[in-house]
């Protein structure tokens, strides 16, 4: 379904289950099966050219500006969120206080199926997650990562990153 407010290049594909609203795509963009995708009038989400999002994914840049480069694979079942709320519990909110902060993935990233990427978080160009990993932290560029909460494993070698 989509909604209002978006921008393609070219040969974008995008399921016609999925639901766009408030969003950019770069040219070659293809977005998955029953996956949402959106920004708000005020921080129109941007999809790179090239990237890839799998399908059930949720891209939520509502809060706060949400950039993916190009070139990424998102893989299925994987969830970006810029804020951390709602809570319906005031006591909890003195503890918890609700967060709104960018999320920005660099280019040529590899998301794993089922990743979380929460508020704040910016990885860095051709970082590898691992799937089913939690990314609360900062990445830097030609990481792997992998964990709950994901952690530095590795680093992609000069080889790998010309790929």
């Amino acid at each position: 379904m989509i909604h209002a407010n978006i921008f393609t290049g070219g040969q974008v594909e995008v399921d016609e289950s999925a639901s766009l609203n408030n969003t950019k795509l770069g040219d070659g963009v293809k977005v998955g099966r029953r996956t949402t995708i959106f920004g708000s009038p005020q921080r129109v989400l941007k999809v790179g050219a090239g990237t890839r999002i799998g399908d059930h994914s949720i891209i939520n840049g509502y809060a706060a500006q949400l950039t993916i480069g190009e070139r990424c694979s998102i893989g299925s079942f994987c969830h970006f969120i810029v804020d951390t709320g709602p809570t319906a519990s005031a006591d909890m909110l003195k503890s918890f206080p609700i967060k709104e902060a960018p999320i920005s993935i660099g280019n040529d990233c590899l998301i794993g199926h089922g990743t979380m990427v929460i508020a704040g978080v910016t990885i860095g160009d051709g970082v590898f997650v691992h799937p089913k990993s939690f990314v609360n932290a900062d990445i830097p560029p030609y990481s792997i990562a992998a964990g709950c909460p994901a952690k530095v494993i590795g680093k992609v070698s000069d080889q790998e990153s010309q790929i």
